[in-house]
Formats: structure tokens, sequence, C-alpha cells
């Protein structure tokens, strides 16, 4: 009962999470699309089919692993790929946003993005909340407690 309390609290935080990453993903690539050909916005169009790329691959990563942690919940390295990997996303985040992150944006190799809009926060909120149930769920599981 607790582990299905838990994976409900789970999913309640990181559906919406997917949606902005779609979201996300998106609208990256769409304005890289418009700013790639225009010689004066061309950089700025690499930076965003970067970003749209790598939005769209944290979108696939969670939800595979989130199927598989709901298909196959004994399955740890589903819980562990979402606990690394959001690690690793929030510390390329925080990177990115203060001293610049190497990328291959196809120009100068380094993403620097100052900005901060509702998907950076959204996504945040949820990637450092979700963590906390599938920790519990992880524990759950890994020492067979019910």
């Amino acid at each position: 009962m607790l582990y299905k309390a838990l994976l409900v609290i789970f999913l309640v935080l990181m559906i919406p999470n997917m949606i902005v990453y779609a979201i996300h993903g998106y609208d990256e690539l769409e304005e890289a699309y418009k700013n790639m050909p225009v010689a004066a916005t061309e950089h700025k169009g690499n930076e965003q089919f970067a970003e749209g790329i790598f939005f769209t691959s944290i979108l696939i990563g969670y939800m595979v692993t989130t199927i598989l942690v709901i298909a196959y919940p004994r399955m740890m390295g589903a819980y562990y790929a979402i606990l690394f990997g959001t690690v690793a996303v929030i510390i390329i985040y925080y990177l990115s946003k203060t001293v610049g992150f190497p990328a291959p944006d196809f120009y100068d190799n380094m993403i620097v993005d100052d900005t901060t809009n509702w998907k950076d926060v959204i996504t945040k909120v949820a990637q450092q909340a979700f963590v906390i149930p599938l920790s519990m769920m992880l524990i759950l599981k890994k020492y067979n407690i019910k």
C-alpha cells in the first residue's frame, strides 16, 4: 500500500515534468529551425537546436525509465537511472546558468543561458521533489519491505 501511494506521488510529479520537457524540446527545435537559416541568428539557432535535442533526450529517458518503474517495479536499474540522471540534469542546468556548459552546438561548443522561465521552474521543482518518493520506493523494493 505504501509503495502504491509513493508511486502515485512520483507520477503526479513526473508526468508534468515530462510534459514540460516535451513542450520545451519542441519550442527549442522550432525556434532553432527559424534562427539557423538567418546569418545574424545562426549561433542562437545552433544553441537552440542543441538544447532541443538535449530536452528531447531527457524526455525519452524519463518516459522509458518511468514505464520500467511501473511495469517492472523490482528492476532497480530504472530507479537508479532516474535518480542519477536527474542529478546530472540538475548539475548541467546550474552549470549552464552560471559558467556555461560544454555542448556540441556546432558553433563554439559552449552553451550559456542566463534566462529563466516557467519551464525551468516547473522542471526543477518537479525533479527535486520526485526524487524523494522515488528514493523511498527504491528502498522499499530493494529491502523487500511491504
